[in-house]
């Protein structure tokens, strides 16, 4: 009788060992996890007889040494299962969370001049920026400095800049948020120019270097954080 409650013990925890780890792979073929587990009962049953025999040369001490050796062999098992089983989730969520994060990027289109031309944001008010990689700053007109709030009676024109109009001299500054589409960058470099120097406020390098990705697509510039 005690061989076949050792039996009996090592086929219902293999079965759900069995159920638990390897139904997920059979998920496409219905009853075929039922399969697995009917086999772990055809090899308990076809090593029932060795065992017996094994079982009654040894002493009662014994069988209950191997008792308890075969229980905690199967929780074990179940054990170990569980705990792989939670770490491959853990990764596969974190991994789906990581392909699912988008950095946030702006679509500059090319204007009939053949400039790329944004109206971005700073300090909260709209200005139109000409992208211009030959420019270290982003370069302000007075005029725009002027009606976004830019206090220029504190800036100092002492930096000499040379343009499309010829020689001149920029205030140098920093802008606290410069937003287009959905990206923002903070503190950025930038100047103003005095006034009459400038056509177009300028979308220089330092705020594109700043940048992750830089991408021209046929007639758009792709910006992305």
């Amino acid at each position: 009788m005690q061989i076949w409650a050792l039996i009996l013990i090592v086929y219902f925890l293999g079965a759900f060992v069995l159920r638990e780890n390897f139904s997920s792979l059979f998920m496409e073929s219905g009853g075929a996890s039922w399969v697995a587990l009917v086999a772990v009962g055809l090899v308990a049953t076809a090593f029932a007889g060795p065992i017996r025999n094994l079982m009654g040369s040894l002493s009662e001490e014994r069988h209950r040494a191997m008792f308890a050796l075969a229980a905690l062999f199967c929780i074990g098992g179940i054990e170990y299962i569980n705990t792989e089983r939670a770490i491959v989730s853990e990764r596969i969520v974190a991994e789906t969370a990581a392909v699912a994060v988008i950095s946030p990027e702006a679509s500059i289109k090319r204007s009939w001049d053949g400039h790329f031309r944004a109206i971005a944001q700073i300090n909260g008010r709209d200005v139109g920026l000409m992208v211009d990689t030959g420019a270290s700053l982003v370069l302000l007109r007075h005029d725009d400095a002027l009606r976004i709030g830019i206090p220029l009676g504190e800036l100092d024109y002492s930096t000499p800049l040379t343009t499309a109009s010829g020689k001149s001299f920029v205030a140098k500054f920093y802008i606290t948020d410069l937003t287009i589409g959905d990206v923002t960058l903070h503190d950025v470099r930038a100047a103003v120019a005095q006034e009459g120097a400038l056509h177009s406020s300028l979308l220089g390098m330092s705020f594109l270097e700043k940048l992750e990705e830089t991408v021209i697509q046929k007639d758009r510039m792709i910006l992305r954080k």
